[in-house]
This record gives C-alpha cells, sequence and structure tokens, in this order.
C-alpha cells in the first residue's frame, strides 16, 4: 500500500512547475518581476530550487514526498543570508516536521495532488528576514555586474581587481541602495548560465545549464512550457 501511495505522490518537477504556474498567475502582469530556476548562491554553496526577484528577493525551496530533508539545515543557513523571503513547498509527508523545524520567518506551502492537478494550501507566510548579509548578497553578481554597477555609481576599478574586493568596493559605495541594484542586475540578466530558465513575466529566456541535473531540469521544463504554449 505504502509503494502504491508513493507512486502517486507528485516529484520534485511536477511540483516545480505547478508551483511556476502559480507564480506566475500571482506576478504574470509585473514586467519588472523575473521568476529563476535553480539561481547559485553563497558562490555555490547552496542552489535555491525557485527565486522571484523583483522589488524584494523571494525563494522557494521544494522538497516532495520523495525528497529527504537531510540537507535542509545547511540550505537554510544559506537562505537566510540571501533572501527578503522564504517559503518551503512540501508534501503531505514532510509538513509536520517542517512546521516545527523551520525558521519561523519561512512560510510552509503544501502541495497536494487533485483531479485537476497540483494545488497549494497555506499553513504559514513568510515574514521578512531580518539577517541578510551584505556581503553574500553581492556574491550573487558576476564580476562584470560588479564593475558595471561601480561604473553607475561613478567609480571606476583596476583591471586586477577581485571579485570579492569588488564586491566590498559596491558594497561601501552603494549604502542602502546596495540591495535594489543586486535585484535589478539579475533581472536585467536575459541569456544567463546560472540557472536553468531563467523567465521574465511576459517572456520565455532560454540559457545553458551547467551541470547534468540542471540540464535535465532545463530540458524538462522547456518541453512541457513548450507543449503548453502551443494548446
Amino acid at each position: 500500500m505504502q509503494r502504491k501511495n508513493l507512486a502517486i505522490r507528485p516529484s520534485d518537477q511536477e511540483i516545480r512547475l505547478a508551483l511556476r504556474d502559480r507564480l506566475h498567475a500571482i506576478h504574470g502582469d509585473e514586467s519588472d518581476t523575473a521568476i529563476i530556476d535553480e539561481l547559485s548562491l553563497c558562490q555555490g554553496d547552496a542552489r535555491v530550487d525557485v527565486a522571484v526577484v523583483n522589488g524584494s528577493f523571494s525563494g522557494y525551496e521544494i522538497k516532495s514526498d520523495r525528497d529527504t530533508l537531510n540537507r535542509l539545515p545547511s540550505q537554510s543557513a544559506a537562505y537566510e543570508l540571501c533572501f527578503d523571503t522564504m517559503t518551503i513547498v512540501v508534501g503531505e509527508r514532510h509538513l509536520a516536521k517542517c512546521k516545527e523545524a523551520i525558521p519561523d520567518w519561512w512560510g510552509i506551502w503544501e502541495a497536494t495532488p487533485t483531479e485537476q492537478g497540483i494545488r497549494f494550501g497555506c499553513w504559514r507566510e513568510p515574514t521578512p528576514n531580518h539577517r541578510i548579509s551584505a556581503e553574500r548578497v553581492v556574491q550573487l553578481l558576476w564580476k562584470q555586474e560588479l564593475r558595471k554597477a561601480l561604473a553607475e555609481l561613478g567609480l571606476s576599478s583596476p583591471a586586477k581587481t577581485s571579485r570579492r574586493e569588488l564586491g566590498m568596493l559596491l558594497i561601501a559605495a552603494a549604502g542602502d541602495k546596495l540591495f535594489g541594484i543586486v535585484r535589478s542586475r539579475i533581472r536585467a540578466r536575459g541569456d544567463w548560465r546560472s540557472a536553468p530558465t531563467p523567465f521574465r513575466c511576459g517572456g520565455l529566456s532560454r540559457s545553458v545549464a551547467t551541470s547534468p541535473r540542471c540540464q535535465r531540469n532545463r530540458d524538462w521544463l522547456l518541453s512541457v512550457v513548450s507543449r503548453n504554449h502551443h494548446r
């Protein structure tokens, strides 16, 4: 009986597609919103399943009933340094444990399979995170993006300046504008390689993934989007 139940539980990919549909329904009329899959954080220490980038920086971590929660503590530590809000999206199997284990500022959505598709129930709304690290946030930007951001602030940097040094310069120069500058640069990337499928609301931007797992997710997501587009 347990095997039968496991077979009907939605996979990570199925929840991801339903989640993207839900996020597009929420943000579809916002031209300044980008929805990005598998955004790398903290110089590759973690990779959030879905990020929503607009006037704030929101993360969504998926844990289907087929997943474990083994990596969640280390993921949570990285997300706390970067995201304004976080929401965990779980199946029924993990719901009770997540209510007790995840930080209070995280939101909790339950993904439930129905005859009409996966539906999301909100058990807890996310609240603002006050532990964001400026040093970690600037690490989201590439070296050339850091140089451009500094140039727009009227600052130049020597050619051999390291990425870390550029980041520290930007932190010092940008002040309270830092997080807005970082979000703006991420939204402006268009076709980029850090994540398999960045989507800007109102359009699709394809990119090249850098790992087999990302490549499989990219191919799967693009095939589904293509099928839905032609319905």
